[in-house]
């Protein structure tokens, strides 16, 4: 599946596979390959790469991911459906103009909706949870906005890019 990712401010299309325990990642023509185990506790994983073992934790941040490697760095990371970045493109790159979009990132199944129709959202707030590759992943609104109606029913299965959830400008 792909992704658009931006970390330390570069924008990177990525594509990601899983075989068995294997992680195959490619970014801009290179191509890394990993035995991945999740840890117990759920957001750490041991990656062996090139024979080198490295602990990763991945947990949610105000604005995406926030990714540790090694307990010693820890680096935000946005990851985007690549639909996200065609839409932007399409809208000029306009941001901060209230209302949005929630799209499932990958396909996987809807748990919940943490916000209900009506409700104010703040940029940040988690506003649904996707399971995919057995974890749980939370959603979170960029700019904020009033939630609609949701487009998905709850413990739905959801395809990559489809919308979920329309926040609609917050009134001023």
């Amino acid at each position: 599946m792909k992704f658009w990712v931006t970390l330390a401010g570069h924008d990177r299309e990525v594509t990601l596979r899983t075989e068995d325990e294997t992680l195959v990642l490619e970014v801009d023509g290179r191509r890394l390959v990993a035995d991945f185990h999740r840890l117990p506790d759920g957001e750490v994983y041991s990656l062996l790469v090139d024979g080198r073992s490295h602990e990763v934790r991945v947990a949610t941040g105000a604005d995406g991911l926030e990714v540790t490697l090694d307990g010693a760095t820890t680096v935000p990371v946005e990851v985007r459906h690549p639909l996200e970045k065609m839409l932007r493109a399409a809208q000029g790159g306009a941001r901060g103009l209230g209302g949005e979009t929630i799209l499932a990132p990958m396909p996987g199944l809807l748990v919940a909706y943490k916000v209900a129709a009506g409700d104010v959202v703040t940029p940040g707030q988690a506003v649904a949870v996707i399971e995919a590759m057995k974890m749980q992943n939370e959603l979170t609104a960029r700019h904020g906005g009033v939630a609609g109606e949701p487009l998905v029913a709850e413990r739905s299965s959801v395809s990559a890019g489809q919308p979920l959830l329309r926040l609609k400008a917050a009134p001023a």
